[in-house]
């Protein structure tokens, strides 16, 4: 008896091809969707980060009875004009010119500025942005450092000021501002920077590091193209290359500990950097302190430094 055959039977495929592109529609309408979504949030953040202006000032000169003092404006390269207080010293002596930081004003730094100027020296504060400057928005230290090369030209022009010995201090965007300065002038003698950063990029992470507590890497990627893209045409500097001319310049970095990641660069500069040079480490940078101790011996460990390195004398 003849065996028949088994006829072979096509199975339906449990998926089908439909199901298949159905879901990976979904899957990259959804992928779609979370990148806007990060997007969106990057960009509100970047547009923040960019625009922390502190624009309240607590105190002026006459808060700490200053009579001998003149308010003195200077014109940035855009046309801006930067309001600034000019205390003044001993006739001839050098002028520091003190640069707030991220999210900061003058006024936060006119404690240290009086004790200075009790000293003798000429001292000068002023703000990066304010309601005559055209350009509100920060890069995170490029345009600072414009603006503080403007500062320097026109107090070196002052009659009561030493024109070719200059101090600068800063903290944050102002030392990444004060130590691109004392690269390319050579009238600058001493620099102080206070917790500061290598990059605008870097600066603008450890912000958004800040704000959300930590970020995934893809978040970093797309803020951080949001940061280029906002910083588009900014002039660019590469302070770290030119570290080596700073070679006769004395310099005093200071690591404040509350802010880990800019500790770490503000150390690792310090190591990249020529003698002379100093590095003093403490718990809080100049923005953090809150006891009137720490502020006194930070304000007398950066005094001192001046002192020894910023002469008084006339040329």
């Amino acid at each position: 008896m003849a065996r028949r055959r088994a006829v072979a039977v096509a199975v339906p495929s449990r998926i089908s091809g439909e199901f298949v592109f159905r879901l990976v529609l979904v899957v990259l309408v959804l992928l779609i969707v979370i990148f806007l979504a990060l997007a969106g949030v990057g960009a509100a953040l970047t547009y923040y980060v960019t625009t922390a202006n502190n624009t309240q000032e607590a105190v002026n000169p006459q808060s700490y009875l200053l009579s001998s003092y003149i308010s003195l404006s200077f014109t940035d390269r855009s046309g801006g004009e930067h309001e600034g207080w000019l205390l003044l010293g001993l006739r001839g002596a050098p002028v520091i010119i003190l640069c707030h930081g991220y999210d900061s004003n003058r006024a936060d730094l006119l404690s240290l500025g009086s004790i200075l100027r009790d000293n003798h020296f000429n001292v000068y504060l002023f703000n990066f942005h304010g309601p005559k400057a055209r350009e509100n928005r920060t890069n995170l230290g490029p345009r600072q450092a414009s603006d503080l090369m403007a500062a320097i030209e026109t107090l070196t022009k002052q009659p009561d000021v030493n024109p070719n010995r200059v101090g600068l201090f800063g903290t944050s965007v102002g030392g990444y501002a004060a130590l691109v300065d004392a690269e390319l002038n050579p009238k600058v003698k001493a620099v102080v920077a206070d917790t500061i950063y290598s990059t605008p990029e870097r600066m603008f992470d450890s912000q958004i590091e800040r704000l959300l507590g930590g970020s995934s890497g893809l978040f970093h990627a797309i803020t951080d193209a949001e940061f280029h893209l906002a910083s588009r045409g900014s002039e660019t500097f590469d302070m770290p290359a030119n570290l080596s001319k700073l070679a006769n310049v004395p310099k005093l970095f200071i690591s404040g500990r509350d802010d880990p990641s800019l500790a770490a660069m503000t150390e690792a500069l310090y190591e990249q950097a020529p003698e002379p040079k100093q590095l003093l480490v403490m718990e809080h940078s100049e923005s953090g302190m809150a006891s009137e101790s720490e502020k006194k011996e930070y304000q007398n460990q950066i005094l001192n430094f001046f002192l020894q390195n910023l002469s008084l004398r006339a040329d």
